[in-house]
């Protein structure tokens, strides 16, 4: 088994982190992890030097990847190095990323919307809505562990993940050291690299 942190973000390249690239590692080592994600902001990630450097003076798995802003919320983009900087429609961002080989998580999916579970007699009928989105329709998993999201956002995002039978996937969405690690997702297999990271996130044997 492999225990990842699919979404943080360095200062390097996220300007609303306070976490130095080098600190976000060392955390991620410490608080146990196999492996860290770091997940820019932007359509652009960390340039791949910078990411062999960091993970050969850790000794640690450091995986680049994407946090693009779209018209369907958030999206956790890996295996490509950047797309276009004037998309903003998450179909056509998707068309760019997985014909290139990427995969793409959608971050986060309740955190801007009313919060369908804290009124109970409507949260059935809300979920059967939710369920048929079209964001669900584009990617690989959903982030149903999230270290900004309560119990209740968690809980309703892994009913989603369910009923559209896509992985759930979890991240920290880190922005200061101590956060690295509150969220994470366990691979069942072994991960020694970038590749056998996308092949297992499309595989779909985890959880987060």
């Amino acid at each position: 088994m492999t225990l990842i942190d699919l979404h943080t973000h360095s200062r390097a390249g996220s300007s609303d982190s306070l976490i130095p690239p080098d600190d976000l590692v060392a955390q991620a080592r410490r608080v146990g992890l196999d492996g860290v994600c770091i997940t820019e902001h932007g359509n652009q990630r960390l340039p791949g030097e910078l990411l062999q450097e960091l993970g050969a003076r850790h000794g640690f798995l450091v995986i680049g990847g994407l946090e693009a802003s779209t018209d369907e919320g958030h999206f956790l983009i890996y295996g490509v190095e950047s797309f276009p900087a004037d998309l903003f429609r998450a179909r056509d961002i998707r068309d760019q990323v997985v014909p290139r080989g990427g995969v793409l998580v959608v971050a986060h999916p309740f955190r801007y919307l009313p919060k369908p579970w804290l009124g109970p007699p409507r949260a059935r009928r809300t979920l059967r809505q939710m369920v048929v989105g079209d964001v669900f329709n584009l990617v690989t998993a959903i982030e149903t562990h999230n270290g900004y999201a309560d119990d209740a956002e968690i809980e309703f995002s892994r009913q989603v993940a369910t009923a559209r039978k896509l992985p759930g996937a979890g991240g920290s969405d880190a922005h200061v050291t101590p956060e690295v690690g509150r969220c994470a997702t366990l691979f069942q297999h072994p991960i020694r690299d970038e590749t056998d990271f996308l092949e297992a996130l499309r595989s779909g044997h985890y959880h987060g």
